[in-house]
Formats: structure tokens, sequence, C-alpha cells
């Protein structure tokens, strides 16, 4: 988790990025550059192009790899479980690759999950392996649609093992059919969504205890202000 100087820091950008009159809300890239500055790692200009590879931020000396999301809940009270996208997975053009020749969407639900399972493994193996990464996480800011309440949760990352989970077709309360989302539980937790029409896998995750708190006063600063001011700022680092 973070420590108190980083929680400091989170705080200050969130206040910082949240008055700019040209942002609506900390999202994507934005989130990036936040992470990014609370852990004083070097940036790069997105203009230069933006890799596809799992991990946003890589400390380089510590070896540390995070995967940042941003999302907006309604609910932001320990306990609460969310979902959100974790990977495009086309399980079945891939079959063969992945080594489940022959699968398709009519495959048992345990030899699919089996394959979804597979897919995001050897992701997470590859790129950590291509950035340098051996300590592993998943960093969330979590914010409520004011944008005046957020949440900074950290979850270790790791490959999953698919001995452990359970998988089941969702079924449509209207029709009693099967639905579009395959679902992979873990006990009684679903733990994994696989939607066979979109291809995206979602993972479910609990807000902890341990979650960071932030509360701010939503300012927002005068456009003539913030452009002045930032090009004060432009020509003091450029001088």
């Amino acid at each position: 988790m973070l420590t108190e100087n980083e929680i400091k820091r989170l705080k200050q950008a969130i206040i910082a990025t949240v008055a700019s009159p040209v942002i609506g809300s900390i999202e994507d890239y934005a989130w990036e550059a936040i992470f990014h500055y609370v852990k004083d790692i070097s940036l790069t200009d997105p203009a230069l192009g933006r890799s596809k590879l799992l991990y946003d931020a890589v400390n380089i000396v510590t070896q540390t790899g995070w995967s940042l999301k941003s999302l907006q809940l309604n609910n932001l009270k320990v306990g609460n479980t969310f979902f959100f996208v974790i990977q495009r997975a086309d399980i079945i053009s891939k079959a063969d690759q992945l080594g489940f020749p022959g699968l398709t969407e009519l495959s048992p639900p345990q030899e699919l999950g089996a394959a979804i399972i597979q897919h995001w493994n050897e992701k997470l193996i590859t790129n950590q392996s291509l950035q340098g990464v051996k300590n592993s996480y998943e960093s969330i800011l979590l914010k409520t649609i004011k944008g005046n309440e957020y949440i900074y949760c950290e979850y270790p990352l790791y490959p999953l093992d698919p001995t452990t989970f359970n998988w089941a077709w969702t079924v449509n309360k209207k029709t009693s059919k099967s639905g579009a989302g395959l679902q992979g539980s873990v006990g009684d937790k679903v733990e994994l969504v696989w939607y066979k029409n979109q291809k995206q896998l979602f993972k479910a995750r609990i807000i902890p205890p341990e979650a960071v708190r932030i509360n701010i006063e939503r300012t927002r600063l005068n456009p003539e202000i913030y452009v002045k001011t930032i090009l004060v700022a432009l020509q003091a680092q450029n001088s």
C-alpha cells in the first residue's frame, strides 16, 4: 500500500487534477500520470506512443509493476464488490495457440474457463518478463460521480489457479436460458465473468478495510486563471 508521504502526494495530485477546467474526471492517462507522481516514477509523454503492456507503471529499481485502473462507483463502502475489465479474451480464435484445439462457445464451461485462465496467465507471465517485474500489483482508484470522494485499493497480481474455479453460464431471468456471461466462481463467490459477445473478461474485487480513503473539496479553477498559471509555469520550467 501507500506510505504516508505517498498518501499526501495522492491527495494533492487529485486536488490539482480536478481543479483543471479542461479535465472532467480522473481516468485513463490522468490516473496514470497521478500514480507516477505519487510513486516518483518518470513518466513519458503519451504523444510519443503508449504501450499495450499490462503494467502501466514500473519501478525498475525495485522491479515493481502496477496495473492501473480507475472506476466510478455508487457505493464506496468497505466490503463492496465491484467488477472491471482486465482483458479482451478471444479464446475461440486463439484456441489452438492456448492448447485447446476444437474449442467453441458450446464447449463445456470448465474447458472454456480453463482456456480463459490460460489466456490471462500467459499475458501476465509474458508481461512480467518483458517489463522486468517481480513484484506485481493491481492499483485501482475508485471515485464517486461527484468527484469529491476517492478510494485507493491495491491488490497483489499473480497467475490464477484453474483448478480452484467452477464455471457456469449465467441464466437469463426472463427466458431461463443460458446468458452471454460465463462466470468463474471460487467457492460461492464469483471471481471472473467472460462475455462471449464482446470477448471481455471481468474480474471481481472487494474494497478492503485497509483501502486509502480521500475526501476533497472539489474546486475548479477559472479557465483564464488556469491558462495564465500554466503558461507562467511552462516559462519558468523552460527558462
